[in-house]
């Protein structure tokens, strides 16, 4: 009998442990664009998110090295429109643009940010 108490407390003790094992929460950011909404700047928000881009594209268009913003608007974002901005796709690899960076999608944080500068008229501020 007294093994199979301690055989009880040891199975209850092994279920109690793993019972305590937790997921993460995701961040979630403020997605809506309406009023209120945080404005999201060029030069301090998305200009640092090309620093990861320009070992590849430091010479191919757009000149993510010089972080042309006039490159950006020639052809790879729709201003106000991030679901048609082939930057936008590139991010989530999607609409037949290939995944940018190849091989790893980045955080939904930054993802999210790119999309609303987009959709809040991709301005140069």
């Amino acid at each position: 009998m007294k093994k199979l108490i301690q055989f009880i407390i040891i199975i209850s003790v092994g279920l109690f442990m793993n019972s305590c094992y937790y997921d993460a929460y995701p961040e979630y950011e403020n997605i809506d664009n309406g009023p209120g909404a945080t404005e999201v700047s060029y030069a301090t928000d998305i200009v640092p998110l090309w620093s990861q881009c320009t070992g590849c594209h430091g010479n191919t268009p757009p000149t993510l090295s010089t972080n042309s913003y006039a490159n950006l608007l020639n052809g790879y974002v729709v201003a106000g429109n991030a679901d048609e901005s082939t930057l936008y796709k590139s991010l989530l690899g999607i609409g037949g643009v290939q995944l940018m960076p190849p091989g790893s999608k980045w955080p939904q944080t930054k993802i999210t940010l790119v999309k609303n500068w987009i959709n809040q008229g991709a301005k140069n501020n």
